[in-house]
C-alpha cells in the first residue's frame, strides 16, 4: 500500500542514486534533488526497490548543505543531480560511495587512499536527443525520469568548445530528421576537430540534406547509425585523432573515449603509476589505447579488446609511431572468453578496465593464475568491489586505490587501484 506522507518530511540521508532519503514510518522515500537537512513537500510516484520515488514540489525548509545552484540545465536535465550540494559534503559522500561498496563486501579502504577532483566545464564528449515535430525541432538532454526534451539552457559540465559546437549540432540533427523523427547526437571533441555521431530507427532517408550540412559544417567526421547496428562514416574532413601516452590515434566512429582529458590524465597517473616496474603487461578491455600508450613507458604492452576497430586503431598508431613490437592488440570478447591462466602467464602485470557489469570472469582467471600484480580500472564501485572480493579470496591484497569524480556532480565515481598478491 502507497504510506501517507506528512505535510513536510525531513530529508535524513543522501542515498547511492544521489536522491535525498527520509523515513516515514516503515517506508523509505528517495527524493531527487532533496539534500540531508531539507524539509520538503513532496508526492510518491511509485515504487523504487526496497522504498517509494517521490517528486519533489517544494522545500520548506532548505538544509545547511544547500546551495543555490546556477540558473542553468540543472533540475530541468536528467544528467546531474547534485550540483546544489555543498562542496565538502559532496565530496565525503561520492569518496563514501567507494567506502561502502567495499565494505558490503567486507574489505577496507587501503592507507592513503584518497578522491581526486575533476573540474566542471571539462566534458568533451556528451550525447544529445533531437526530435522535429509539427512545432520544429527540440534538440538537447531529457528530462529528469522523461523522453521529454529539456529546453536550450546552458550547461556547467560542457567544455566551452564543445557548448560551442551546440548550434552546429542542433543544424545537423535537424537536416536528419523529417516530422516525427528522432535521433540521438553524439559529440566528441578531438584533437583534430569535432567528431559527430547521429543515431537513428530508421534508417536515413534524408542522406543527402545531411551530407549538404556536414560538408558545410565545422566537423572532423559525420557518421550515422540505425538503431544498434554498425556505425557508418557519412562525410569526413579530417581523421578524428586523439593522443595517448603522445601517441596520436585515430577514433572509429562512436569509439570509447574517457569524457574529459582532466579526468583521463588523473586515471592513468594513477595506472602507470601502480604499474610501475613491470616488464610484460597485458592491458584488458584496452579500448583505443587509453592505458595502452602510456603503459608502454613503463614495459611491453599487449592490449585486448573486443571491438575490432579499435584493435585497428591501436596496431595502426603502434605502426605508426615505431611502437610496432612493443605494443600488440588483438580482438578478444574478455566476457565470454576471459584470458585463461596459461596465456596470463606470459605477464607479470594485468590492467583491466571492464565497461560497469565488471570483469567477474576475468577475476576468477587471474585468481588461478601465477600474475602477481594487477590493477584494477572501474566506473561502478559496486561491482568493482566483487571482482576486489574474488581478488582477495583468491590470494590478492588490495594495496593502494584512488577514487576520481570524472562526472561531476551525478553519482558515478571512477576507481582505480593496485592488488598484489
Amino acid at each position: 500500500m502507497t504510506p501517507e506522507l506528512p505535510d513536510t518530511i525531513e530529508i535524513q540521508s543522501l542515498g547511492a542514486q544521489g536522491d535525498g532519503v527520509a523515513t516515514v514510518g516503515e517506508a523509505r522515500i528517495f527524493v531527487p534533488f532533496a539534500l540531508p537537512g531539507d524539509r520538503v513537500r513532496c508526492e510518491i510516484v511509485g515504487r523504487r526497490g526496497d522504498g517509494w520515488h517521490a517528486r519533489l514540489t517544494e522545500i520548506v525548509s532548505p538544509g545547511r548543505q544547500r546551495l543555490n545552484a546556477a540558473e542553468t540545465q540543472f533540475g530541468h536535465c536528467g544528467g546531474c543531480m547534485l550540483q546544489h550540494f555543498e562542496h565538502g559534503a559532496y565530496r565525503a559522500w561520492k569518496f563514501a560511495l567507494v567506502e561502502t561498496a567495499l565494505r558490503q563486501r567486507g574489505l577496507d579502504l587501503p592507507e592513503g587512499a584518497a578522491l581526486i577532483d575533476t573540474p566542471p566545464s571539462t566534458r568533451r564528449r556528451a550525447r544529445f536527443a533531437a526530435e522535429r515535430t509539427k512545432d520544429g525541432l527540440r534538440f538537447g538532454f531529457h528530462m529528469p525520469e522523461s523522453t521529454e526534451i529539456a529546453a536550450d539552457a546552458e550547461c556547467r559540465i560542457l567544455s566551452p568548445r564543445l557548448a560551442e559546437a551546440l548550434p552546429t549540432l542542433r543544424d545537423l540533427a535537424g537536416a536528419a530528421l523529417g516530422v516525427g523523427g528522432t535521433a540521438t547526437v553524439t559529440a566528441t571533441l578531438t584533437d583534430s576537430g569535432l567528431d559527430v555521431l547521429i543515431s537513428l530507427e530508421k534508417s536515413l532517408e534524408r542522406r543527402r540534406a545531411l551530407t549538404d550540412a556536414a560538408a558545410k559544417a565545422p566537423i572532423a567526421r559525420l557518421s550515422w547509425q540505425r538503431g544498434h547496428g554498425e556505425p557508418e562514416p557519412l562525410l569526413q574532413h579530417i581523421a578524428p585523432r586523439v593522443s595517448f601516452g603522445g601517441i596520436a590515434v585515430d577514433l572509429p566512429p562512436d569509439a570509447f573515449l574517457q569524457p574529459s582529458a582532466e579526468g583521463e590524465a588523473a586515471l592513468v597517473t594513477a595506472v602507470t603509476a601502480y604499474a610501475k616496474g613491470a616488464k610484460s603487461i597485458a592491458d584488458l578491455y584496452a579500448g583505443c589505447g587509453t592505458f595502452t600508450f602510456p603503459l608502454a613507458k613503463v614495459g611491453k604492452v599487449a592490449g585486448f579488446e573486443s571491438a575490432k576497430p579499435a584493435v585497428a586503431a591501436i596496431i595502426a598508431a603502434a605502426n605508426r609511431s615505431g611502437l610496432a613490437g612493443r605494443v600488440t592488440a588483438k580482438a578478444r570478447n574478455l566476457d565470454s572468453s576471459p584470458l585463461p591462466p596459461e596465456d596470463l602467464k606470459a605477464f607479470d602485470c594485468v590492467v583491466f578496465d571492464p565497461p560497469r557489469a565488471g570483469a567477474r570472469s576475468q577475476a576468477e582467471m587471474l585468481t588461478r593464475s601465477r600474475v602477481k600484480h594487477v590493477v584494477g580500472v572501474s566506473c561502478n564501485p559496486a561491482s568493482f568491489a566483487r571482482d576486489a572480493r574474488i581478488l582477495v579470496d583468491g590470494g590478492f591484497k588490495l594495496e593502494k586505490l584512488v577514487a576520481v569524480d570524472q562526472f561531476v556532480w551525478s553519482a558515478h565515481v571512477e576507481v582505480v587501484a593496485q592488488f598484489r598478491r
